[in-house]
């Protein structure tokens, strides 16, 4: 629902008109009913919003009120005035929503990331004799400077064709690399320039920045991420924002120095250094700063699929409530008959894929006594599956090519998930519509991190630490099983609906 139309609902459902709701929380009631039109923006001012929820809380004084409320916003009938207060509350800020929302952008385009793109021809001799003098230290002003010094700098990494590892970080507005659609396609071909000579890049990220910031600024290095020559950081604690800078330094070749303060970038000093004793005081400047700094994720390509199976591994052994949603059904629940199947097509001579399974499994049996694992399920329509083509979740990372369930296949680990859903109490799942492009696997565990998998070639894998991050992956999982069905599984309501399901591909 969109803002106006749960205002329109509160104020449906308590009998309350524009003006009594205008009068209880200083607002015009024409404004108020252009809201409720969809003619205006929803409200962002939190003062009002908190006064509009305690009005509608304390006037839900039926129980068909509450229930109706409840029911809206997916959480238990409760008739504690203030409890209700807070739900409403957070269901008009809708701050989960936009959330949400942001990472769904994420995983869409995340799915979608291609071929790396293309190295940038090495620049041509008279483009760097046009550059200033070697320690010299030149000065370029606003986003239009900070590009011209990006590219200079870049260009001497390229020129100087001496491996080593470039370190990078700012917390100024990333409008300039973004701004002019030419320049962050020659942005990115001179960093693939850089990494195919050798070089590496440590990148110290800022988390402090909003989700839906700190997810494009990921998505406009993931190309670049795919190469697996860059390690990610942030740092932990509180900023104020108040003073940025922006540190890019090549050791000993070039370096690219700017500050400003608030949203003053456009009309920074943006300083290209060539000067050795100059870098190296930046260097050590950020090296102290990186060491205060923690790994922001770990990514992995299909040719490192040892380390992420160690790293996946770590992840599953975590005792902590589990929502794990693949592009079709998790190798966690695949029966063994079906997994024996599996692992004789699969050419694994080079690493023992059989005994990566029966840790996971042993992991997954440990965690069913302790915590809860829920499963997001999606449904497909029988075209797909009479034809073969519901892919074995992630089996292109197994070094065997992709594979795809056979419909008896298909339908034996289906009846074995309802083998599970029957006999561990602590095991759920959310059956949902399938997807033709379900590309992608989001595995979230509560207050520990999440795994993020783009399955379509080629494949990457994102394991994320950073507290924020991984909990907004969380909540975005949540909020696909929907808030009242996660914190109370119908586990007998959803066994129906499997069971139909297998029936229904039975009988086809």
């Amino acid at each position: 629902m969109e803002f106006h139309e749960k205002l329109d609902f509160l104020m449906n459902i308590t009998r309350t008109s524009n003006s009594l709701l205008g009068q209880r929380v200083n607002l015009d009631s024409s404004h108020i009913s252009r809201i409720r039109r969809g003619q205006r923006g929803p409200l962002k001012n939190e003062a009002v919003i908190a006064l509009m929820a305690e009005y509608f809380a304390r006037h839900c004084m039926e129980d068909y009120q509450r229930k109706a409320v409840a029911d809206a916003l997916q959480i238990n009938y409760s008739s504690d005035v203030s409890e209700l207060n807070l739900h409403i509350k957070e269901w008009l800020m809708d701050k989960k929503q936009e959330a949400n929302k942001s990472i769904e952008d994420f995983l869409n385009s995340f799915k979608m990331t291609g071929i790396k793109p293309e190295a940038a021809q090495t620049p041509d001799t008279n483009y760097i004799h046009a550059y200033p003098a070697p320690n010299e230290i030149t000065i370029l002003y606003g986003n239009d400077g900070k590009r011209q010094a990006a590219e200079f700098f870049l260009n001497d990494v390229i020129a100087k064709n001496q491996p080593q590892t470039l370190l990078l970080y700012s917390d100024e507005s990333t409008d300039w690399m973004t701004e002019v659609p030419e320049f962050t396609g020659k942005w990115a071909g001179r960093m693939i320039s850089a990494l195919s000579k050798g070089n590496r890049i440590k990148i110290i990220h800022t988390v402090s920045r909003d989700l839906d910031e700190m997810l494009s600024a990921i998505m406009q290095w993931m190309p670049l991420y795919m190469s697996g020559a860059i390690e990610p950081y942030y740092y932990p604690k509180k900023r104020d924002g108040v003073f940025k800078k922006t540190l890019f330094i090549s050791p000993g070749i070039s370096a690219v120095v700017s500050s400003s303060t608030g949203a003053m970038i456009g009309q920074a000093a943006n300083m290209l250094i060539r000067n050795e004793a100059a870098i190296d005081a930046f260097t050590a400047e950020f090296n102290q700063y990186l060491s205060q700094c923690k790994p922001l994720m770990r990514i992995f390509s299909s040719k490192e699929d040892e380390k992420y199976f160690e790293t996946l591994n770590e992840f599953e052994k975590e005792k902590s409530d589990s929502i794990l949603k693949t592009e079709s059904l998790s190798l966690l629940t695949m029966p063994d008959g079906l997994e024996s199947v599996f692992l004789h097509r699969l050419d694994a001579s080079d690493m023992n894929v059989k005994n990566y399974l029966k840790q996971r499994k042993r992991a997954f049996e440990e965690i069913l006594k302790t915590n809860r694992f829920f499963e997001i399920i999606p449904k497909y329509n029988l075209a797909r599956i009479n034809q073969n083509e519901v892919k074995v979740s992630f089996s292109d990372m197994l070094k065997g090519g992709v594979f795809r369930y056979t419909k008896e296949e298909y339908v034996e680990h289906l009846d074995h998930i309802a083998y599970l859903l029957r006999v561990h109490k602590n095991y759920h799942i959310k059956m949902i519509d399938g997807s033709i492009d379900s590309t992608y696997t989001a595995y979230a565990k509560d207050d520990i991190g999440a795994i993020v998998a783009k399955t379509s070639v080629p494949p990457v894998i994102l394991a994320i630490n950073e507290v924020n991050l991984a909990s907004a992956f969380w909540d975005y999982l949540i909020s696909t099983i929907g808030e009242r069905d996660y914190h109370h599984p119908n586990d007998k309501e959803e066994l129906k609906k499997l069971n139909e399901y297998i029936n229904w591909i039975k009988s086809s």
